[in-house]
């Protein structure tokens, strides 16, 4: 498997694991280079949840998953925009 396809697949399974979240992810973006993944984009709370859910604190669990799936290096979440209410 090439270096390319190891980071598609790596990227595939970070969404998965970070499926679980019941933050909104849509305009999330996962970049993969050498097993090192670059989070980009916006994330909410759920629709309804506003004040209820804690974006931050989810957004550093969807770290720590994505960190857990074999194969990870390191995440970066850097460049994402947390939005608390919607």
């Amino acid at each position: 498997m090439s270096q390319k396809d190891e980071d598609r697949a790596l990227a595939k399974a970070a969404r998965g694991a970070m499926a679980r979240s019941s933050l909104d992810i849509t305009e999330l973006n996962i970049i993969c280079v050498g097993g090192f993944i670059d989070l980009q984009g916006k994330v909410r709370a759920p629709r309804g949840a506003a004040g209820t859910v804690s974006v931050k604190r989810e957004f550093e669990q969807i770290k720590v998953l994505v960190r857990s799936v074999r194969g990870v290096k390191d995440v970066r979440g850097d460049r994402v925009i947390l939005i608390e209410a919607s």
